[in-house]
């Protein structure tokens, strides 16, 4: 008797690993998206894409239909949670891929031993996503502006110096996004180790290079140890990358923010960087705020959310 190999659906989706010589499918993929913001030239995509640390370029998976490409996406796990992050899809893929992506990586992550699946995919896929159980964390959008910034600023309250961001400032730093974030969208890490491991990855070029001479702090001559505020800037895709503006819940509302915004911009400009790129949580006081700078939107919105597994996830 004669058996035949069961024949995928025509419509199945499958993951492939991206490889070196993919650079041109990844980034064509990018390119043809509307999920992007779109700045950066084809030929620095590429140029990234093949100099990318072995340990992210291992995340990267390529989504095939037959033989074709219609999509990408990075997925890895950290601790016992498994992380789905740069959904890109094609306007071809049709509206069934994201749901088969989802129901993938469930599999996956399960299999994996994870506890917990993150995903990050911009709003467009908010469906699927909802109909597998994920739980909404917040929603975000990136944001641009020229750093030729003339607004002007009031100087802080005179017991409030504002100083250059030094190597060793780093858990002080920590300790202030941990307590600057407590109880809002952005407290997404579970505890003071892990915000001030967050500063040490920015400081030693994790996320992308480094700009110390751009990053501020805030600091009362009453209390060196607590700070009453920092940004925090590196390079994403060429551009300086505002990761972080935080203020101490004592210190609101005396204009810290707008002081350390401007600052920074201005010392981007005066470091040859003609614009700034930030990513902002909707529904947040900052998203006025960087209006106010001159920030407009340059993207998509993009949702974070998170689902539970149990052990009978993918059965």
């Amino acid at each position: 008797m004669q058996h035949h190999k069961p024949k995928v659906g025509h419509n199945a989706i499958e993951w492939k690993q991206a490889r070196p010589e993919d650079a041109a499918i990844w980034v064509s993929i990018s390119r043809r998206s509307a999920d992007q913001i779109s700045f950066e030239s084809e030929e620095a995509q590429l140029a990234r894409y093949k100099e990318e640390h072995p340990g992210k370029a291992a995340q990267r998976y390529l989504l095939w239909r037959d033989e074709a490409p219609i999509g990408r996406l990075r997925f890895f796990v950290q601790g016992s949670t498994a992380i789905l992050d740069g959904l890109v899809l094609l306007p071809e893929a049709g509206g069934g891929v994201a749901v088969q992506v989802v129901a993938e990586a469930t599999v996956r992550a399960a299999a994996l031993g994870s506890r917990h699946l993150q995903a990050t995919y911009p709003a467009t896929y908010i469906a699927s996503f909802a109909a597998a159980g994920f739980q909404e964390l917040r929603r975000r959008t990136g944001m641009t502006a020229s750093t030729d910034i003339g607004q002007p600023h009031l100087p802080p309250p005179a017991s409030l110096r504002v100083r250059e961001m030094q190597a060793d400032d780093g858990d002080q730093v920590g300790t202030l996004l941990q307590r600057a974030y407590t109880g809002g969208p952005d407290h997404i890490l579970l505890d003071l180790a892990d915000w001030r491991a967050e500063v040490r990855a920015i400081q030693e070029g994790q996320y992308g290079p480094f700009i110390p001479e751009a990053c501020l702090i805030v600091e009362h001559s009453l209390d060196h140890y607590h700070l009453a505020g920092a940004i925090l800037v590196h390079l994403e895709r060429g551009f300086p990358r505002i990761r972080h503006m935080a203020v101490a819940p004592a210190f609101r509302h005396v204009g810290l923010g707008q002081t350390l915004a401007i600052k920074t911009m201005r010392r981007l400009h005066e470091l040859g960087y003609p614009t700034a790129l930030l990513y902002v949580t909707l529904g947040t006081p900052a998203v006025n705020l960087y209006h106010r700078l001159g920030f407009v939107e340059a993207g998509p919105t993009y949702i974070e959310a998170e689902r539970m597994l149990t052990r009978e996830t993918g059965k």
